[in-house]
């Protein structure tokens, strides 16, 4: 018919064609946070920053947001033996002998990446915030 289209959408055919994979969704409820949006906006600058191959920047977390991670490290630790299979369990654990996972600071992405890597063959990237579906998705591929 004549209202078919014969284009093709566009995909990311290659890891480094993620770098063009950057649509945020903008609905996200501390969008209406002014300190918040401006802390965002430091990482998000980083994330927009990094292309395919590079090493991820490090990110300077502030006293709260490592406050932040610990209380959520410490409930998570509390929680498992209950509540988590064998196979996060050892993860987990694999993670906190390399001192990757500590309750006192956030992990930084390219340690966990560079630890995935070694064991999975996957590795992370930077995201400037909350990606669309598409984008999240296309991120799987590589």
């Amino acid at each position: 018919s004549d209202n078919i289209s014969n284009k093709t959408p566009w995909f990311p055919r290659h890891a480094s064609d993620l770098d063009n994979c950057n649509h945020l969704m903008t609905n996200h409820p501390g969008f209406a946070d002014k300190q918040y949006r401006a802390r965002r906006k430091d990482i998000a600058e980083i994330a927009f920053a990094y292309k395919y191959g590079d090493p991820i920047p490090s990110i300077t977390y502030t006293e709260s947001e490592n406050s932040t991670w610990q209380r959520v490290f410490n409930t998570v630790v509390d929680l498992m033996p209950k509540h988590a299979c064998k196979e996060y369990k050892a993860a987990f654990g694999k993670l906190q002998e390399a001192d990757i996972f500590v309750p006192h600071r956030i992990p930084q992405l390219e340690d966990v990446s560079n630890f995935l890597r070694k064991h999975t063959g996957f590795t992370l990237r930077p995201a400037a915030g909350l990606l669309t579906a598409r984008d999240f998705l296309a991120s799987l591929a590589f």
